[in-house]
């Protein structure tokens, strides 16, 4: 049986905050809807939108699991 491939797409979208440290990787993902038809958000609505997120507990494992080549 072969080795399970990386899912590029995700690898490009996901970022690991300190994937070579001591302490466990945070995933990191940017948030969605942010390029598009920008003169009807509000400027709140766009500021929440910038910064990267951490991504829930439940879903840590799933997203490590495409990312990194097992």
């Amino acid at each position: 049986m072969g080795k399970q491939k990386t899912n590029k797409t995700a690898k490009k979208r996901i970022k690991l905050s300190n994937p070579k440290g001591n302490r466990k990787p945070k995933v990191l993902v940017n948030k969605s809807r942010k390029h598009h038809l920008q003169t009807k958000k509000s400027s709140r609505t766009k500021r929440r939108k910038l910064p990267t997120t951490k991504v829930k507990k439940g879903y840590v494992k799933l997203f490590m699991e495409k990312i990194v080549n097992l």
